[in-house]
């Protein structure tokens, strides 16, 4: 289980590390690892929270359970797809690029 942090200011992020603070929303195991499904905070009252994914060798939390968590952030590219602009029929190649987050334990 993550443990809790004093304050947020308290944090030290190293380059490509992220701190997250949420709610606990899913979880899940596959193999050796837990993905843990994390809804954040609104902005404001006329936004929506943002939900995250993050990946750890053990659990961050039970479902409901509000938790914070250092973790490095990755991602690869996936396969080029060619697109075509409806309005002036130019092709581009596109590259999508994943993010993946790893809980730092």
């Amino acid at each position: 289980m993550s443990e809790p942090l004093k304050s947020v200011t308290s944090i030290s992020l190293k380059p490509m590390e992220v701190f997250i603070l949420g709610k606990v929303d899913a979880r899940r195991k596959f193999d050796a690892n837990w993905y843990t499904r994390i809804i954040t905070p609104a902005p404001d009252a006329y936004s929506r929270p943002s939900a995250v994914e993050i990946r750890s060798k053990q659990k961050l939390g039970e479902v409901g359970e509000e938790i914070r968590v250092q973790a490095k952030l990755g991602g690869y590219t996936r396969k080029p797809y060619k697109s075509v602009d409806k309005d002036s029929g130019e092709i581009a190649m596109i590259t999508p690029v994943d993010l993946t987050l790893e809980a730092i334990e």
